[in-house]
């Protein structure tokens, strides 16, 4: 997805702003039906698709289970072969069969955009299929079992890998596995198998075990959950990101760090990291608060071995001010620094902002970041635009009298 926004001073910014905003359509996501009966819409900007993918597991008693999986899966343009991202979705607290199927389209756009193919399972339990069956159920809290749970969802992301390495246009020598709350958990978990190609793993907010309601940022059983944690850890090769808001009903400010704690003394390989609160609950870290995480998650990415989108990488941060002061942005209205400037910083990158003295300025979200940017801004001003700020950088140079 791309964006482009521009302002200039008076009563033209008002007849522009409105010309903009009518056009805005053309520069949304755009989704069609899926081609299946029944089936929700499919987003194009991002070539999505769905199958159903055969898997066999275990249920909580040990009985045999052989059904299937509906995966929806993305890819960039162009016909690869793109590394690979599997996202793991998280526990429905009430009705599991509500969605139909688990989309995960914001992790689907921040992947593409950088080049990933994704695959996101619908586990078995959840969505349209097979909701007489929930392999992870974990008993009461006073004895939850939480180790079936966890080898039904490890058996599920390494088969949706196997699924994945038949596509034509997957790279299953180069891995990423991620997920949210228990798909979180999991995905920590399914390092620990060691499943060819897997180069990295990212972890939002995982746990298990978790009743805001009835012990709110006190899971059950957290002591066996850090078992868990450093079982897996004695395991696991590959670096992993553990991302978590310090106000997360769920968990807690504590436990994630104790979990973290035992994974890395047993031998995993980890950086975890805490957001002040997001929000009324931090657990909603994924959802709610992409310009916090984002480019935490792009460093990662990038000290893994993927090269990251970036709008002129050979312009240099100036020093004139952080990324996200916006009070230091300058020949902009206040409205627009309290306005605007959050929606850029929100924005993904590659992206540009551009001004002029005299109230001119336009923002690009997009691989014509710079161009776009500098060219929309100009159609506006009396003086030559410059560049502000290029993806995490202001590149400004303040020009001395």
């Amino acid at each position: 997805m791309s964006r482009v926004v521009c302002c200039i001073p008076g009563l033209a910014a008002l007849l522009f702003w409105t010309a903009v905003a009518l056009a805005e359509p053309t520069a949304t996501p755009r989704e069609q039906p899926a081609a299946a009966a029944g089936e929700s819409q499919v987003a194009i900007d991002v070539r999505e698709e769905i199958a159903r993918v055969d898997v066999k597991l275990k249920l909580y008693d040990g009985t045999p289970f052989a059904g299937e999986m509906v995966v929806t899966h993305y890819r960039p343009e162009g016909s690869g072969p793109f590394p690979l991202v599997v996202f793991s979705h998280g526990r429905t607290p009430t009705s599991r069969h509500e969605p139909a199927r688990w989309r995960a389209l914001q992790a689907a756009r921040y992947w593409t955009r950088r080049g990933f193919a994704v695959i996101v399972p619908t586990r078995v339990g959840y969505g349209e299929l097979n909701t007489s069956v929930d392999p992870e159920i974990s008993g009461s809290c006073a004895n939850a079992n939480f180790r079936p749970a966890i080898d039904a969802m490890t058996t599920q992301i390494a088969r949706a890998v196997d699924f994945a390495r038949t596509l034509p246009w997957v790279d299953g020598s180069r891995i990423i596995l991620t997920g949210v709350s228990y798909g979180g958990f999991g995905t920590i978990a399914a390092t620990s198998a060691q499943i060819a190609g897997v180069v990295g793993a990212v972890n939002f907010v995982g746990g298990l075990g978790g009743s805001p309601q009835q012990r709110p940022s006190d899971p059950c059983q957290g002591e066996r959950i850090t078992g868990l944690a450093a079982e897996f850890g004695g395991r696991s090769r590959v670096p992993t990101l553990w991302l978590y808001a310090d106000n997360d009903a769920y968990w807690g400010k504590e436990w994630p760090r104790r979990w973290f704690d035992a994974f890395t003394a047993a031998g995993g390989s980890g950086k975890l990291v805490n957001f002040a609160a997001v929000g009324d609950d931090g657990h909603k870290l994924m959802s709610s608060a992409f310009p916090s995480w984002r480019p935490v998650v792009d460093r990662f990415v990038a000290s893994i071995g993927f090269k990251l989108p970036m709008a002129a990488p050979s312009l240099q941060a100036s020093g004139f001010a952080a990324i996200d002061d916006a009070d230091k942005v300058p020949f902009t209205k206040p409205s627009a620094r309290v306005e605007t400037w959050p929606k850029f910083l929100a924005a993904d990158v590659p992206r540009a902002f551009a001004f002029a003295p005299g109230g001119a300025w336009a923002w690009r979200s997009g691989l014509d970041a710079v161009e776009v940017a500098l060219s929309r801004c100009q159609q506006n001003a009396r003086t030559p635009c410059k560049l502000y700020a290029v993806d995490d950088r202001v590149v400004w140079k303040q020009q001395s009298r």
